[in-house]
């Protein structure tokens, strides 16, 4: 599977637009926690201030008891408020940000579960849960730490040098212009390092997608002895991530000591040239305020560390942010048309008009298939591998969209119903019988979350799965673990056949529902198949190559590289029909 990537690389403009659009709800706490930082930073670095002031006065002898008493009252409560209000908005920030990734997670499973079949088949589900914790948590980051330290140490810069230029614009200025040449690195680090933490989100998301994938199949490596190569193969990947990691190591430390030279140079200028103008006696510098500029001169180099950091944190973030954003705004290959409707309840006839399909553009696997289906009928549908059968179930609660052609059900076009509305008629049971790491009785109701008691267990001796379930030790309570790993195939199947048949639907479509069941269970399970149509309970449309149930099939369906090449009773198609005939001899000689 390869990793879920859009159609278009996302902009800078177009990364920010998204990311502001779901910022919107909270624009309001943000505002206030803005405010708040306005009045914090400057009460925060009001002390050097003081400093200088006091300084000054002790040296021209005009220094009081009362007046220092007042300056030290001010310069403490101006920082005990400023404390206050600095933690009152790094908790809003904070309450912001985590409501907003709680949002980003939420929004990102929905997508999930909206996408298409098509989608989730061309796409790595280990991928996909990389981006919902890891990426997300590097957001998470960015929005709780990053963002909170570049408003912050952004407005503390803004503030320190428009106060040291107040002091003294010829001091202030040259200190603050190695500090210019700071963020010009910062820029040219950010360039670079893009494409970098890009690289190191996408291999963290193959290497995910690695794990899941041979975690899942581990019988089969232990089965054929290829433990070791897999050790080795992940070794590789963990490798391809070292690399990048290092190399974005490479640039961090290579350029965050430029910019603390730079920072420290300021402090060089700061002195030199204050001292200078104190030893030649100029009245627009003091000594007070060279004891002020030595307290800002660490909230002006801090600052610039810090965007450092932080900036080589956000761009981490937006390397995250950009796979996210690219899932979220990924379109939906199947959704409602804007005048589909409810469809309450079908009857359950069901029509194939001229349908084709193609999973790949050029590779048809259905070819003008037109079939009509009886509400109420029983309908077999057989053939050899890639003949088309699973796909055309498939197209029926509309998994797939047609390329042409059309299906209706009770003369109602499936583009036409909300899809909600169509798959709630129709009970399904495909290949893959999944279980969720629930109970045996949760896994059964999730398709029929209200069933009674007694419908549940009905459901569950139709699929004679109810005695394997009894002689558990916790019976329907017990847990199944994740995809009913603690369950035989055939167990597992039986359950998924109950969960479909617990489901009170007119359509009721089966995909080699016995394939793993012993002969015993095939048996009662295909009787309870039957009786189902013989009770006009709804209609019934499996794919099969078992003999047993094409023998006793009311009408089978014979496909044919991606047609129905033959349409009747097992007994017409014996004699109508060569290549049915040499498919059943084949099948039951495969049970001997």
């Amino acid at each position: 599977m390869k990793s879920p990537k859009s159609q278009t690389h996302l902009s800078e403009r177009q990364l920010l637009q998204a990311v502001s659009i779901r910022l919107k709800p909270y624009r309001m706490r943000l505002i206030g926690a803005l405010l708040l930082l306005f009045i914090s930073v400057p009460l925060i670095n009001f002390h050097p201030m003081v400093w200088g002031f006091v300084a000054d006065a002790l040296l021209e002898q005009t220094l009081t008891t009362k007046t220092l008493s007042l300056w030290l009252f001010l310069m403490v409560g101006a920082y005990v408020v400023g404390l206050a209000t600095s933690g009152l908005h790094s908790y809003l920030l904070e309450k912001t940000g985590q409501a907003f990734v709680r949002d980003i997670r939420v929004e990102l499973f929905q997508k999930f579960e909206q996408q298409s079949i098509p989608y989730h088949r061309d796409h790595s589900t280990g991928d996909f849960v990389t981006r919902m914790t890891s990426d997300v948590d590097a957001m998470e980051q960015s929005v709780l730490q990053g963002l909170t330290a570049l408003l912050e140490e952004l407005m503390t810069f803004i503030f320190v040098a428009g106060v040291v230029v107040w002091i003294s614009p010829l001091v202030g200025l040259a200190s603050i212009l190695p500090l210019a040449l700071a963020f010009i690195f910062i820029k040219k680090y950010n360039l670079k390092v893009k494409a970098v933490y890009q690289g190191i989100r996408a291999q963290l998301g193959q290497m995910g997608s690695f794990v899941q994938d041979r975690l899942a199949g581990v019988f089969v490596s232990q089965s054929y002895g290829r433990e070791a190569y897999e050790v080795h193969h992940f070794e590789k990947n963990a490798d391809r991530f070292y690399q990048a990691s290092i190399q974005a190591s490479r640039l961090r430390n290579t350029f965050f000591p430029m910019v603390s030279l730079l920072g420290f140079i300021n402090n060089g200028i700061m002195l030199g040239l204050g001292g200078w103008l104190i030893l030649n006696e100029s009245p627009y510098f003091t000594l007070g305020a060279l004891l002020a500029y030595r307290g800002f001169w660490w909230r002006l180099q801090s600052p610039i560390r810090t965007i450092a950091q932080t900036s080589d944190i956000v761009q981490r973030a937006r390397a995250a942010a950009s796979r996210i954003i690219e899932l979220l705004e990924a379109p939906i290959a199947i959704m409602d048309a804007p005048d589909a409707v409810d469809v309450q309840a079908f009857g359950g006839q069901i029509v194939f008009k001229d349908v084709h399909f193609a999973y790949d553009p050029g590779k048809p696997i259905l070819r003008g298939v037109d079939v009509k289906i009886a509400a109420g009928e029983f309908v077999a549908i057989a053939g050899s591998s890639g003949a088309g059968k699973s796909t055309l179930l498939n197209m029926i609660p509309r998994f797939y969209e047609v390329d042409q052609g059309e299906i209706r059900i009770d003369e109602i076009e499936l583009r036409e119903c909300r899809l909600a509305s169509l798959r709630r008629q129709i009970a399904y049971v495909g290949q893959e019988h999944y279980l969720f790491d629930t109970s045996i009785r949760e896994n059964l109701l999730y398709a029929a979350p209200h069933a009674s008691e007694d419908q549940l267990l009905l459901a569950a001796r139709q699929a004679n799965a109810h005695a394997f379930i009894e002689s558990l030790p916790q019976g329907y309570e017990t847990r199944v673990g994740q995809n009913g790993v603690k369950l035989s195939g055939g167990q597992r199947q039986r359950l998924s056949l109950a969960r479909a048949f617990l489901m009170p639907t007119k359509i009721l479509l089966l995909d080699e529902p016995t394939a793993s069941v012993e002969p015993e269970s095939e048996a009662l399970i295909h009787q309870a198949l039957l009786e189902r149509t013989h009770a006009r309970r709804g209609t019934t449309v499996l794919v099969t190559h078992r003999v047993d149930l094409l023998e006793h099939a009311p009408r089978i369906l014979f496909m044919d590289a991606g047609r129905v090449a033959a349409d009747g009773s097992h007994a017409s198609l014996l004699q109508s029909c060569t290549a049915y005939r040499e498919a059943y001899h084949r099948w039951r000689n495969e049970l001997v």
